[in-house]
């Protein structure tokens, strides 16, 4: 069986190994051979040293130095040329180091390191200079002379892997009238062409008439196997087998193709669903989906994975980007103002003499002895004893503290108190809260985000007590070696723990965003906006929060801004405190009445921006890929 290692130049960076018929020699087997029978056979040092070379290899390459692995491979194989292993080690080292100097080469490009790019593809082409991939990439002109010095001789003796079998008919179209059985005229036919045809077992002699004119090999061998449900293997460039259209058949001799298709940047989740697409879709039963290197290896036919690397191709590399600006306004504002003059509201009336005898009595004590030291002169009225107790300091009285006039005279000489003196008000409290949320988030097409900013806060919702202390009543008097079993109990069951049970709320703004890029340019958004506070106050002592959310479904050009959201609450409140029907007459609200006014307004405004920052392929329809299904068995 041949193994055939062939790059090929795609939008994804892959690598071919071609399934031929058994029986065909190895390439690597060819070439080590040929350096066997030049150097003749090795000596025991040589073999061991090539032994040594080839583990230092592998080592190196279990450590990803391909460079490394790839000159330990080399000297094993010109130390014992005999071992096809060193040889398939080294040709396989080689074009994974070419691989992956492209695809160094192809990040370094996109990072707009040109210079890098070049250098690495330089490089490559000197290590590979007839690779596909690097002829794709680096014009025929002079390399770098950085790399001329490194050019090695042994480079273009290295061990190759052949490509896939092409046939090579004649050019030119051909005319055909033919009626005979099968294999006669697929013989006639494919040798108009310069084919020579080989017929498998399966294939029967039935008589077919096959007319056409003027027509070029790739059009009259499709028809004519189409005709007769054949199908043909080719076995060189110039010869091929033709054998039943069966799945047994196919299985059996159609030529395999295992490629490595890398797909970097994708979830496990999006890597199962490609493997699914190619496996359902394509038909393909041989897939390995590896998920740590982000890459699929498929065995297939070649016209298979062409139409899978089609496939891949527009899938992988038609997703769009949008950042998403939004801006969040919020505007809170309170006024309130107290002007007015705030009057007593309440007058109380008492009788002095009454008052000034309950004084007296109160502190007879220090009235004898003020009398009996001269202070108060004996005799004095009841108003004035009190009087000069008050105004020596010696007792105090609240309601001559209140006391605002006196009316009357002798025994009906009465005061007048009040509860508060006038006042006269002029005062205003004001805030003015402004808070601006400016998120910009990058979101790919038809791919979720989301934002969050705050805290989360944690809410007891409910708790659960352990089990308290038993009664042990009933245990009194029992002992258990000379201890209460009362106290044992109480001791194993210990006091009860109550334990609560906590729920964490995210306090703050979260965002949540999925944008659909349209044909049109314009983007389609699906918005769902949060907003969460807490406002101070409880029930059953659990948090109330104040919860604004916002979910909605917005298209807009791309740059365009639209206003997703605009709330306005307003609320004013006022209180007047002062005399009844006077405090109600205009112009005299103010002289006669406190009036408490207060306003409070809310704004909010939710400006959202759209901004394309990667565009897919704008083509409306993707590859026409001809499918051929299996036809239902009888």
């Amino acid at each position: 069986m041949r193994a055939v290692l062939q790059p090929r130049a795609c939008a994804i960076a892959r690598c071919t190994v071609v399934f031929a018929l058994c029986g065909l020699p190895l390439a690597a087997q060819n070439t080590s051979n040929v350096s066997q029978a030049a150097f003749g056979a090795p000596t025991k040092q040589q073999i061991q040293a090539a032994e040594d070379a080839y583990l230092s290899g592998a080592r190196l390459l279990d450590h990803n130095d391909l460079a490394g692995a790839e000159l330990q491979f080399d000297k094993a194989v010109k130390l014992n040329p005999s071992n096809n292993d060193y040889a398939s080690a080294y040709a396989l080292t080689h074009q994974r180091h070419v691989a992956q100097l492209v695809q160094e080469s192809g990040k370094a490009r996109l990072l707009g390191q040109n210079e890098k790019a070049e250098t690495l593809l330089a490089e490559a082409r000197l290590l590979d200079p007839q690779n596909t991939i690097v002829g794709k990439h680096v014009d025929s002109g002079t390399l770098p002379k950085a790399f001329r010095p490194e050019i090695e001789p042994w480079i273009s003796q290295a061990p190759t892997i052949a490509g896939p079998i092409t046939l090579l008919p004649n050019p030119g179209p051909q005319s055909f009238h033919l009626h005979s059985d099968e294999q006669d005229v697929i013989r006639k036919v494919l040798s108009a062409y310069g084919i020579r045809a080989t017929f498998d077992d399966s294939v029967q002699r039935q008589d077919i008439r096959f007319d056409l004119d003027d027509s070029p090999y790739q059009q009259a061998v499709p028809i004519l196997l189409d005709m007769t449900h054949l199908f043909a293997v080719p076995l060189d460039a110039k010869s091929v087998l033709i054998a039943k259209d069966t799945a047994d058949n196919r299985q059996r001799l159609e030529h395999l193709l295992q490629e490595t298709i890398y797909i970097p940047g994708m979830t496990p989740e999006q890597m199962d669903e490609f493997g699914n697409i190619v496996k359902n879709i394509f038909d393909v039963k041989q897939v390995t989906v590896d998920k740590s290197l982000g890459n699929l290896v498929i065995r297939a036919p070649e016209q298979t994975l062409t139409y899978v690397n089609l496939t891949l191709a527009d899938l992988i590399d038609g997703g769009s980007e949008v950042m998403i600006e939004l801006k969040l306004y919020a505007v809170d504002k309170t006024n309130q103002r107290n002007i007015g003059a705030q009057l007593p509201q309440q007058i109380g009336l008492y009788n002095v003499s009454s008052e000034a005898q309950k004084l007296v009595s109160a502190n007879q004590d220090l009235v004898n002895q003020a009398i009996a030291q001269g202070l108060i002169p004996a005799g004095s009225s009841n108003i004035t004893i009190a009087l000069a107790l008050i105004a020596s300091g010696v007792v105090q009285s609240t309601l001559l503290s209140n006391t605002i006039g006196f009316f009357g005279g002798g025994l009906t000489a009465t005061g007048i108190t009040t509860n508060q003196f006038p006042t006269f008000n002029l005062a205003l409290t004001a805030s003015d809260t402004r808070a601006l949320d400016d998120i910009q988030v990058r979101v790919g097409d038809r791919q979720p985000a989301t934002f969050r900013i705050g805290q989360r806060y944690p809410i007891t919702t409910a708790s659960y007590s352990t089990a308290s202390p038993a009664q042990t009543s009933a245990l009194a008097g029992v002992s258990i070696n000379g201890v209460s079993a009362a106290s044992l109990l109480n001791a194993a069951v210990g006091s009860p723990i109550t334990i609560p049970q906590i729920q964490y709320e995210d306090l703050g703004l979260t965002l949540k965003a999925t944008p659909t890029v349209q044909r049109s340019g314009a983007v389609k958004m699906h918005i769902d906006l949060r907003i969460e506070a807490l406002t101070g106050g409880s029930l059953n002592n659990i948090p109330i929060l104040n919860s604004r959310q916002f979910a909605s479904d917005v298209t807009v050009d791309d740059g365009d801004t639209a206003v997703m959201v605009s709330t306005l609450s307003k609320s004013e409140s006022g209180s007047l405190s002062g005399y009844p029907e006077l405090a109600e007459l205009p112009g005299f609200q103010t002289a006669t009445a406190d009036k408490v006014t207060t306003s409070d307004s809310s704004s909010l405004i939710l400006l959202i921006t759209p901004h394309v920052t990667r565009r897919r392929s704008n083509t409306t329809a993707g590859p026409r890929i001809a499918i051929n299904l299996p036809e239902p068995s009888n």
